[in-house]
């Protein structure tokens, strides 16, 4: 599904572009997710794993754009992508359709401006436009700031998933599972 563009203000006065990403986003993609699979450990892979091609991403990309369950909105401050969240179908049977599964990232730089605050909220908007009933989205144990902003927007805790993540120094971290009823 395609994001129509809006620009917005952040707290610093800053503008951004949020719009879908497409094709021609594809490598800024790529870069995107190694910078911000490195910068923090919530993230639930390692730049090195990022390991898609510029021809997958753009299929992927075309993919979510011609959809009409699952829908990405990039976020763009002076042409640098600088936050992607996406909304995509739990699986497309009759009995799980109604379910969306929703994630976010935002490079480190721009955290604390408001940029997570818009973005959930035109996500939860579009998941309502869909026709979904829930959104449901899984969070580190040790990411509290994150599961703030989820309860900000009346995410709930749904449940835990013990040790769901293994980091490279062998330490885990449970999965928080929350979700939110539409």
């Amino acid at each position: 599904m395609q994001y129509k563009e809006k620009k917005i203000q952040l707290k610093d006065g800053i503008e951004c572009i949020l719009r879908s990403p497409e094709e021609r986003d594809a490598q800024n993609m790529i870069s995107y997710m190694r910078l911000t699979s490195g910068e923090t450990h919530f993230m639930v892979r390692y730049p090195e794993e990022v390991r898609l091609s510029v021809e997958k991403e753009k299929e992927l990309i075309s993919n979510t754009f011609q959809s009409e369950t699952d829908i990405m909105i990039a976020a763009f401050i002076n042409g640098e992508l600088v936050g992607n969240a996406g909304l995509q179908c739990y699986r497309n049977h009759i009995k799980l359709r109604h379910r969306a599964v929703f994630g976010i990232s935002i490079v480190e730089k721009y955290w604390n401006l408001g940029l997570g605050n818009i973005m959930i909220d035109e996500i939860i908007e579009k998941a309502r436009e869909i026709g979904y009933s829930q959104i449901e989205l899984g969070v580190f144990s040790d990411n509290i700031k994150a599961q703030r902003l989820y309860l900000k927007h009346n995410f709930e805790e749904w449940g835990r998933i013990k040790n769901a993540y293994r980091l490279k120094d062998g330490s885990f971290r449970d999965e928080i599972m929350m979700g939110q009823i539409l």
